[in-house]
């Protein structure tokens, strides 16, 4: 395969399992928000917390209240044959549940970075190990 068409499909793939991360989570979908990561994957919080593999990032999902939306723009891709490195720009906004008030807005919370380690599986790209870094903290 020619080496653009095939760096073309590696970040389309990668930025699809960026979005699926951010929909599963945001959307308490704790089995497939896992199925992003490597069985062993790792997703941080820089200083905050650290969690490992896909049964305890299930149980992350499970644990967290409604109403985190996930935005990441800006996606620089670096591919080497089956591991690549990703860097992305996050938004973190609060949505209003839906008892809330006709009119409440979404919120934006927090901003910062997410610096990623993926591996090529058999299934398609994963995050082996996910970092965020949040500009105001926790």
């Amino acid at each position: 395969m020619d080496a653009d068409v095939r760096w073309l499909i590696d970040r389309t793939q990668i930025r699809e399992l960026t979005a699926r991360y951010n929909r599963c989570f945001d959307d308490g979908d704790p089995d497939g928000f896992a199925a992003t990561f490597t069985e062993d994957g790792v997703m941080e919080v820089e200083g905050t917390f650290r969690v490992d593999g896909r049964a305890a990032l299930a149980e992350m999902v499970r644990r967290t209240p409604y109403g985190v939306v996930h935005v990441t723009v800006d996606a620089t891709v670096e591919v080497d044959g089956d591991t690549a490195v990703q860097d992305v720009k996050l938004l973190v906004l609060a949505r209003p549940g839906p008892e809330a008030a006709a009119g409440a807005k979404s919120k934006l919370t927090n901003s910062g970075r997410y610096h990623d380690e993926l591996v090529r599986t058999p299934d398609g790209w994963r995050f082996r190990h996910r970092t965020a870094v949040l500009d105001g903290g926790f």
